[in-house]
């Protein structure tokens, strides 16, 4: 259940402490629209190394809590909260699964992440090539098909044959990175997508990008797939690049390790910032 609760842009603020089902969702200033999701499978065991936190706070009721996550001036991805403890921990990044395996004492805590969104549709895509330069009969391959929100069409993301593929997709602002889903093809040769890695920056150049996640083994045809970035990253560009030399056997044109990145869309989920 969502309930929206307005909070005036001034120096106090009136807080109605509400069950933990009622803040889910928040309406800020200037009608800006926070939602805070809860994670039912978080396991309440809380990742120790401090670079998750913005900071922890003591003594704080849940609806303070989400309060705080909402005012905090440094981007709060979400928060963890303890009923039993009354303490706050405000997040500098979305967990992951895998970040939830600690050792931190206590397993009452609850995760609760920021809503998050598109942040690719139809966005600005380039790419070290294009298929239809080299052959344009009967084919359909556009970079903006990456993007277009169209995961099932005759219509493809391809770059040409070459050691190292990629696609760089502009988010035209500074963002928080949560994951990338990758749809691949769904008519053959999705084995052909494999050692595929995923870097996010302020710069389109490849080596000034921090990694964000890599997919080593070779995809499936039709399979989806999900890339998380450990920790969240920031940036306003997301580059996908075929990283080692390829084995196809079956296609000429995939000679000396050449690769191909044939794509049905691809989704970055985060936050605009």
């Amino acid at each position: 259940m969502k309930i929206p609760v307005r909070l005036p842009y001034t120096a106090f603020w009136t807080v109605f402490v509400l069950t933990t089902d009622f803040w889910n969702y928040i309406d800020g200033s200037c009608n800006v629209n926070v939602g805070y999701e809860r994670d039912a499978a978080f396991d309440g065991v809380v990742p120790m190394p401090a670079w998750y936190y913005i900071n922890s706070i003591p003594n704080l009721s849940f609806a303070s809590c989400t309060l705080a996550c909402f005012q905090s001036v440094s981007v709060c991805s979400g928060y963890l909260f303890s009923s039993q403890h009354s303490s706050c921990k405000l997040l500098r990044t979305f967990l992951t699964h895998i970040d939830r395996n600690g050792s931190y004492i206590g397993g009452d805590w609850e995760y609760r992440s920021r809503s998050t969104e598109n942040l690719s549709l139809n966005k600005s895509v380039t790419a070290s090539s294009n298929f239809m330069d080299h052959y344009s009969y009967h084919v359909d391959f556009k970079w903006s098909y990456l993007v277009d929100g169209i995961t099932f069409a005759h219509g493809k993301f391809a770059t040409w044959f070459e050691p190292y593929p990629w696609a760089t997709i502009d988010l035209a602002r500074y963002s928080i990175i949560k994951n990338v889903i990758i749809f691949n093809r769904v008519d053959d040769h999705g084995d052909w997508i494999h050692n595929l890695e995923i870097r996010v920056g302020n710069s389109f150049v490849w080596t000034e990008m921090t990694t964000c996640g890599t997919y080593p083994e070779p995809s499936e045809t039709g399979a989806i797939f999900t890339v998380e970035c450990r920790p969240s990253r920031y940036g306003r560009y997301v580059t996908l690049k075929i990283v080692l030399r390829s084995y196809i056997t079956d296609d000429s044109n995939a000679n000396n390790g050449n690769n191909v990145l044939v794509l049905e869309e691809v989704v970055v989920n985060g936050l605009n910032v």
